[in-house]
């Protein structure tokens, strides 16, 4: 990634396979969902009564205290991240509620945003996050490409959610059959699409090649490996290749996170990884 600081000197590659064996156990996206409940089920997730907030002035972006839409004070990290979960648990069960879309939202956020969470998701026409979260106007910062890959473009992005909006929470979102993880696959095992000859699409491989790379040998699903791999080499990206966030993220005022979801079912996991636990300890 050009122009981005790095931490202790490694490259891309060499930060993510240098790490590879200090990976922490499973993030914990649903906090407060009982031991032995599926975060997707709708009974374990504890829930606040929705009050609808009227249309009011709302003060410039990046100067007034951000607010959600029960209009309270900015979520905390572990807050943002309950209500992601809470949303998917909503999408998985079919009752989404599909907040915050009338016409009084869209008056309130007119003049402002302060989206509680920011997610960098791949571009595939199946994973909208607005829709698996069951968010609306103004709740969600979305970034997307394929891959869910983090270059200058898409870094600068996420700073300004978390700068100038208020983000407290950065969430890199893999998916289950991710075609250019795939690709990355073929191309690497010597079978690239001549459809890609002439295109950018290589690219976004060269971005992706070191999870594919990284999956152990013998591995039975290759792809869905290297999908959950390259969800957590992109959040840590984000941790080493930005001062202000990862400030933040060790003031325990920002969490980034990885996650894989899946196409069948719709739920939301967690991928192997706390980028700030990894980067403290390669430190």
């Amino acid at each position: 990634m050009r122009n981005a600081p790095r931490l202790i000197g490694l490259s891309r590659r060499g930060l993510i396979l240098s790490g590879a064996g200090l990976l922490a156990a499973p993030l914990a996206l649903a906090e407060g969902v009982p031991d032995g409940e599926s975060p997707a089920n709708p009974a374990a997730v504890r829930r606040k009564p929705v009050h609808r907030a009227q249309p009011k002035p709302h003060a410039a972006e990046g100067h007034a205290a951000p607010t959600d839409h029960d209009g309270e004070a900015a979520s905390s990290p572990e807050e943002a991240m309950q209500r992601l979960m809470a949303g998917n648990a909503r999408y998985v069960s079919a009752r989404a509620t599909h907040p915050n879309l009338d016409a009084a939202r869209r008056q309130l956020v007119a003049s402002g945003q302060h989206p509680f969470a920011s997610i960098l998701a791949c571009a595939d026409s199946r994973v909208a996050p607005e829709l698996i979260f069951d968010q609306g106007l103004g709740d969600l910062f979305v970034v997307r490409v394929a891959g869910n890959v983090v270059d200058d473009a898409i870094l600068a992005s996420i700073e300004y959610s978390v700068i100038h909006l208020g983000s407290t929470l950065v969430m890199v979102l893999g998916h289950e059959r991710c075609g250019a993880v795939k690709a990355t696959v073929d191309a690497l095992a010597g079978h690239p699409s001549e459809e890609d000859a002439d295109t950018r699409i290589g690219a976004l491989a060269k971005l992706i090649a070191p999870a594919v790379k990284a999956v152990p040998i013998n591995t039975v699903d290759v792809v869905d490996s290297a999908v959950s791999l390259n969800a957590t080499n992109t959040a840590v990206e984000i941790f080493a290749g930005s001062r202000p966030l990862r400030e933040r993220v060790l003031a325990g005022k920002l969490r980034i996170v990885s996650a894989r979801y899946d196409l069948d079912d719709g739920r939301v996991s967690p991928t192997r990884g706390d980028p700030k636990m990894l980067m403290t300890s390669l430190g």
